[in-house]
């Protein structure tokens, strides 16, 4: 037997043909190989592709949160912007001889707006309870993300101890000395946002509105002031959050090329 397959070795040494099935072998090889590389590459494009899909998806969604928030600032910073004029138009008043009741009881029923922020960043706090904050490729994208919840809590901090000095200190000393109607009359006929409000009509209080005891009375325009301070600050906070805001807008436009 082993003759047998010597000879059958001497023969394709002899004929070259152990060369070539060498080398066809190789060849078969390396073709196995080149097409699992090729097969590996591929599917690896694939996955980058589908999650640089939905890198870009979950971009325009935190763009479209910062917009909506942006948007919620600038609105409630136009509320407290027309709050802090009122303002300084009572301390006008205040110091002047001759007092109008009406425009003293709308001015007085604007200091009754109390903005507060209401947007919950559903589609950014989402991110974070599903992990796909992973998928943003941009270390400075994540970064705004991890402390932009936190800057909006230090302002709705100041926004709460505001409503808290209205509830406990403001309100109160009003109630002392006006009738609440009448302000409602004149700072609430038109809200806001433009809309009419309706409200089942009331007959007038048994007693009058005392302008001189509310001026003269330091608690008043203490706490007025006060409560003015807060919403300079809330807009203060505000703007600057907007700032931040709108610069991670145009970093977004031009990590997806918009």
């Amino acid at each position: 037997m082993i003759p047998f397959f010597r000879k059958i070795r001497y023969k394709l040494a002899k004929d070259n043909q152990l060369l070539k099935y060498s080398r066809y072998a190789i060849g078969e090889i390396l073709l196995v190989v080149v097409g699992i590389l090729l097969a590996l590459q591929i599917n690896t494009w694939n996955g980058q592709r589908l999650e640089r899909n939905e890198e870009v998806k979950i971009l325009r969604g935190i763009k479209k949160d910062l917009e909506n928030t942006i948007e919620e600032f600038e609105f409630h910073n136009e509320i407290r912007s027309t709050v802090l004029d009122a303002t300084k138009r009572i301390y006008t008043l205040a110091n002047s001889e001759v007092r109008d009741r009406e425009e003293l009881d709308s001015l007085i029923g604007l200091t009754f707006y109390r903005p507060t922020f209401n947007n919950q960043l559903g589609f950014i706090n989402l991110l974070f309870t599903s992990g796909k904050i992973n998928l943003i490729r941009s270390d400075s994208i994540k970064e705004f993300l991890i402390q932009w919840p936190g800057s909006i809590e230090d302002m709705v901090e100041e926004e709460e101890y505001a409503l808290l000095m209205l509830q406990n200190h403001y309100y109160p000393i009003l109630a002392k000395y006006l009738v609440v109607q009448d302000l409602l009359d004149q700072g609430f006929s038109i809200s806001f946002i433009g809309t009419e409000i309706q409200e089942e009509g009331y007959a007038d209080a048994p007693f009058e509105s005392d302008y001189e005891g509310l001026i003269n009375d330091k608690l008043f325009l203490n706490h007025l002031r006060m409560r003015a301070s807060h919403f300079a600050i809330n807009n203060n906070e505000s703007r600057a959050l907007i700032a931040k805001g709108q610069e991670m807008i145009r970093v977004i436009d031009s990590e997806i090329g918009e």
